[in-house]
This record gives C-alpha cells, structure tokens and sequence, in this order.
C-alpha cells in the first residue's frame, strides 16, 4: 500500500513539475485577481508576519504575499524544476529577503525556523476534491501553525485568530441538458463522410461517457438552480473529513425539460479573521454564471437523459469516495431514485383539477423558497445556513435507477395516449429537431 501511494505521488508531482501545467493557471484571470485581491486587500494581517505558501508552483502567492509586507515567506512544492524556476522568478522581483523556498513536501518537514502566522494555498482541484492536495494543506496547519488550537482527539478547535487563505469552500451541482457532447458521440461516427465508423467508438476515451467530463457549459443549460452539497471551513476540517460523502438533493421542476446529468462547481472564499461576513470577503467562483476558469465546470453523465415534467421532484443521491486505488482520485456516483410526479401532471386536460393544481404548484414554490433559502447561493449570494452531508471527493462513474424514472414502467419514448407520455414524446421530438448535428 505504501510502495502504490508513494507511486501515484509521484506522477502526481512529476505531473506540476511541467511548466505548461503552471502557464494554464497564470493565465487563469478570475483564479489569479481573486487571489491578488485577497492578500492585497488585507495587508494588515500580512504585515510582519510568517507565511506559509503549500504547494506554492512559480511562487506568486508568494510574492503577493511579501509585497503585502509578509516578513517571511515559507514556499513549499515538492516539484525540483518549477522551484527552480520560482527562484529565479521571485530574484528578478527582488523578493528573495522575504521569500525562502524549499523544494520538499511539507509532510517531510519536521519544523520551520519560525512560527507560521498563515497559510496560503492553492489546493483546489476539479470538482474541488480532485487531487486531495487540501490534505496537506490541512496537516499544514495542524502541525505549523501558530494559531491552531488543538484538543486530546486531535480536532482543531474553531479560533478567530486562524488565517487560511481560502478560509471556506462550497461544492455546488445543478442538472443540466447536453446540447452536444452526447449527441455528437451517438451520431458523428454512425456517418462520417458516408461511412459508418462507430467501430471507432471503443478506441476514444471515455465515448460511453461513464467518467466525469471537464468542461465549460453555458448558463442556458442548468435546468435548476444549483444547490450545496458540501461546505468547508479549512480552520476545522479534518482529514479523516475527506474519505467520504454523501449528499441528499431533490430537485423541482419548474418547467418541462430533459435531464442529461449533473454538473459541480464550487467557490472559495477569503475571510480574513474576525470572520464577520464571508459573502463580504473576497470570492473565487467556477460557476457556469461568471467567466470561466481552467477548472471549467465538472459534467457528470446519466447513462440516459430523463425528461421530468413540470411539477415532478428529481430526488438525487451524491456519493463521493476516495479511490483506494489512488488517494489523489474520487469515484464520484450519482443515484436517482423515483421521480416524484407533480400532481398536475397525471391530469393535465381534467378542468377540475385546475384549483388544486394551481394550490398546490402555489404550495410548491414556498417549499421550494425555504429549501433554496438553506444554501449559500454562487450566483445570487444569498446566505445562509449549509446543508450539512458527511465528507469529501471525486470523479468516475453516474448511475440512474430507471425502474423509477416513469411509473408503470412505461418505456420512452412511448406511444401511448398517455398525456405524460406524449408530453415526453413532444420534448424528445422537439429536442431532437432543433440540435441535430450535421
């Protein structure tokens, strides 16, 4: 077991110590401004202080925060070339009196020459649990810093006095609708140029869609709004955290659509210590809503799109594990069970059902308003308490109970006189029309 973590290690770092990797992250605007805005917009809890940078790549948390009037700069990674390379960067700023780099894990480091006073990183990966470098940041803060508070079980205790930029992160998931990705896979090589080419299929990564898939979608697709599900505060989460989680969503339709899986982003925030108001502190966000980052968004496929009706509940089971095989990876599984129907749903054309539809799509919205009221919005910035789930991780496989999606096991499309089945059918039809790929 120790020989496979010490191997996946190090592809891991063999990995960053790639410049390319280190370019695509300069580039990242919003992920760049947001960590400048943070340190530079609080210079008074940097002044004279000892920071330490965990996994600092080029340096440039670094230098933000010795221009910020760090005294010490700790800048720790475990890759030789990209230190090298942050040595000669950090020498051209003339910054190398506040700055020590140290080319080692911080795991290996037995003790720094002085107290750190905060902790700056950039651990974030996709999905925000990918790669699980926020272990270290957390053994960083248990072992290094001065601030941090600890009893006889070994939890941390909550203190005002502990700076970790970012100091709180939330994972967000949203259904959304493929316009693309799948359809382009289910069709292109079925007819290429004239020719069937699906034989293809098995040889290209991931064409049955059954792992995560990075990447950019518009707002337009989100079929409801996001909700948490998961929240953390890096002054008391623990290791043992990180294992796993499990969320618990439901999701009600406000209008007709077609499902074709969900989609996680998250947001960082930067509360500086007297931690009055996080939504007031600055905010690093990979939603669909804002310019996109190299994080893009995480899509993770149904093996088939389900189409609720307006009215109808979605419930979703989240479970992210972390892989036994590879620590730095997550199996991330999504389960739906039945589709709760909407009561308005089963008698659409019966006129004497138009008074209780109506209360009860009247009674839907104020559930709907308190459960939306429960989360920390990533577009809307409307606060508050976090839906609480157990802990933490990542990517590689969906599963959708199909026996519940439709009751009475009708198949779809179906064509029956059913008013549910020919709404369904009248979505798939219309779907299909307007994004068919030539």
């Amino acid at each position: 077991m120790d020989s496979r973590r010490t191997s996946n290690d190090q592809r891991y770092f063999e990995s960053y110590d790639n410049f390319q990797v280190h370019e695509l992250m300069l580039r990242d605007r919003p992920r760049v401004t947001a960590y400048h805005d943070a340190i530079m917009n609080n210079k008074h809890l940097f002044e004279n202080k000892i920071v330490l940078d965990v996994g600092s790549g080029t340096g440039i948390l670094s230098m933000f925060a010795a221009k910020a009037g760090a005294k010490l700069v700790y800048a720790v990674d475990a890759c030789p070339t990209i230190c090298g390379l942050a040595k000669e960067l950090i020498q051209n700023n003339g910054l190398q009196d506040h700055i020590q780099v140290i080319n080692k894990r911080v795991e290996d480091i037995e003790k720094f020459d002085h107290n750190i006073d905060i902790i700056i990183s950039e651990w974030m990966g996709f999905y925000l649990f990918h790669e699980s470098m926020l272990e270290s940041v957390i053994y960083a803060r248990d072992h290094f810093l001065h601030s941090s508070l600890q009893n006889d079980d070994n939890t941390p205790e909550p203190s005002e006095s502990i700076v970790i930029f970012p100091s709180h992160a939330y994972l967000y998931c949203a259904p959304f609708v493929d316009q693309h990705i799948r359809i382009e896979l289910n069709t292109m090589w079925d007819d290429y140029f004239g020719l069937n080419m699906s034989p293809i299929l098995p040889h290209i990564k991931n064409s049955d869609l059954s792992e995560c898939v990075v990447e950019t979608i518009e707002p337009s697709q989100l079929v409801h709004d996001s909700q948490l599900i998961q929240s953390i505060d890096l002054r008391t989460i623990r290791i043992d955290d990180l294992r796993s989680m499990r969320s618990m969503c439901e999701f009600e339709i406000d209008n007709t659509c077609i499902i074709s899986g969900f989609c996680f982003w998250f947001d960082c925030y930067f509360s500086s210590n007297n931690n009055s108001s996080i939504l007031r502190s600055t905010r690093l966000t990979t939603s669909p809503h804002t310019s996109p980052t190299h994080w893009k968004q995480t899509l993770v496929f149904l093996p088939e799109d389900i189409y609720p009706l307006k009215g109808d509940i979605v419930p979703v089971n989240i479970k992210l594990k972390q892989s036994s095989e590879n620590r730095r990876h997550y199996n991330l599984t999504i389960s739906i069970k039945k589709i709760k129907e909407g009561a308005n749903n089963n008698n659409i054309d019966d006129n004497e059902n138009e008074e209780e539809s109506s209360t009860t799509t009247e009674s839907n919205k104020k559930k709907r308003r308190r459960r939306r009221s429960s989360t920390i919005s990533s577009d809307k910035r409307t606060v508050s308490e976090n839906q609480q789930m157990d802990t933490a991780s990542d990517t590689t496989s969906s599963e959708s109970d199909n026996d519940g999606n439709e009751s009475d096991e009708h198949p779809i499309p179906c064509s029956c006189d059913r008013n549910r089945c020919i709404l369904i059918k009248t979505i798939i039809e219309k779907y299909d029309a307007e994004n068919i790929v030539e």
